[in-house]
């Protein structure tokens, strides 16, 4: 996925199941349907109870078995560590040790997104729902093992 939107936004981002290209849809598209740029394929995305503050169900799918994780490029990060590495031995390790400033700012900075393990659609802009913890690969695989839809 391409940069996040602006903070307090709420949006839905996902994968197209036809031809792999991400798709963002805006609180006001919910409800109705979102088309995929790269090829036209219409999805329907929930809305939520407006009596209920958080997030409790994935938008796209209805699956309730969601996790957190910071809003963050995972790549760019480690790229951080790999620069800070090679400078390691010039800068006596002074490098590294910026490098980890940086990561825990940008940890308290960056807020956090909400995936869905079934379809891994990523909610940003909510509340964060205390139910809902960091990845869990036993539910992972529970959600993973069950029957699908044809």
């Amino acid at each position: 996925m391409s940069a996040g939107p602006r903070r307090g936004r709420r949006t839905v981002a996902f994968v197209c199941d036809r031809c792999d290209r991400p798709v963002l849809a805006s609180e006001e598209q919910w409800g109705e349907g979102v088309a995929c740029a790269g090829c036209g394929s219409s999805y329907v995305l929930r809305r939520p109870a407006p009596d209920v503050p958080l997030l409790e169900r994935c938008l796209r799918c209805g699956e309730d078995r969601l996790y957190t994780q910071k809003d963050f490029n995972r790549k760019v990060g480690l790229g951080v560590f790999v620069v800070a590495a090679l400078l390691s031995v010039p800068t006596w390790g002074l490098s590294l040790l910026a490098a980890t400033i940086i990561d825990f700012m940008l940890y308290h900075l960056i807020g956090d997104v909400t995936l869905c393990y079934g379809c891994s659609t990523q909610h940003r802009g909510f509340r964060r729902n205390p139910r809902h913890g960091p990845f869990d690969l036993h539910v992972a695989e529970a959600v993973d093992r069950q029957p699908k839809a044809v």
